[in-house]
């Protein structure tokens, strides 16, 4: 059976960077997550798994961002909608398919179940267990109502969960308590206000997290976001576009 090991590497590589010696590390775990310090020793030996829950309980209490865009191993797909997961499989052949059972098959790095995919040339594995994380978070920045509700839309759609803001102000006041694991911003606001700050604060908290711009008026401000995709290395999509592009885009940079 392969077994994920994702979130145990995740708490390890942490453990490692604060200097926590091997020996006292299932005595931390154990004050940490309120558990005896048996069961912390067989989640770091690798005989229990560790939640994504504990993971990130590990990490707030040291006060560390979490990674989430690491943290998962696998992908369940219905229809459009994306979960991102940790999966187990049995490493056996898979003869025969049983009825009620989900069988995964190895994309990109990720096991991916999805049962309405054509899977007649995939080489599946049989899932033994299945834990399901929470969604992605995005913030949607855009002067435009219309704009706001149908990426809105198109986020549920897709398994995203996005937060709405049609001033820069109000996002950069949800940014000092929140963060986000990506950013649409459209780069020109109400009264010819650009959203450069906004991108600007974003890229001092992480360096990684995706950045889309939507811009309208690229002939009109062409040297601004061209300085900005080189300075920040964020990504344009021109307006008008269609939001599933945007979608795919995000899709891409969130699930795998």
């Amino acid at each position: 059976m392969e077994k994920t090991n994702v979130n145990l590497e995740k708490v390890l590589e942490l453990f490692a960077r604060r200097g926590i010696e091997k020996r006292k590390q299932a005595t931390v775990m154990a004050g940490i997550l309120g558990i005896q310090y048996k069961s912390a020793k067989q989640k770091l030996d690798g005989q229990r798994g560790v939640k994504f829950g504990e993971v990130q309980k590990i990490y707030d209490y040291f006060r560390e961002k979490l990674s989430k865009r690491t943290s998962h191993n696998g992908l369940f797909i219905a229809n459009d909608m994306h979960i991102r997961c940790n999966i187990e499989v049995d490493d056996e052949e898979v003869l025969r398919q049983e009825s009620g059972v989900n069988y995964a098959f190895k994309d990109r790095g990720l096991w991916v179940i999805n049962h309405t995919s054509n899977q007649i040339h995939k080489e599946l594995k049989k899932v033994v267990k299945m834990e399901v994380l929470p969604p992605p978070k995005i913030a949607i920045l855009d002067n435009d109502p219309e704009i706001l509700e149908l990426m809105e839309s198109v986020s549920n759609r897709y398994g995203i969960d996005s937060t709405l803001f049609k001033t820069k102000a109000e996002l950069l006041e949800q940014m000092k308590k929140n963060t986000f694991d990506a950013y649409v911003i459209d780069w020109l606001l109400d009264y010819e206000i650009n959203t450069a700050e906004v991108v600007k604060t974003v890229r001092a908290g992480s360096d990684e997290v995706p950045v889309i711009l939507l811009t309208g008026q690229l002939d009109q401000h062409e040297n601004e976001i061209a300085g900005a995709i080189a300075q920040y290395g964020i990504e344009l999509i021109e307006k008008p576009t269609r939001v599933n592009i945007i979608a795919s885009v995000l899709i891409a940079h969130l699930f795998h």
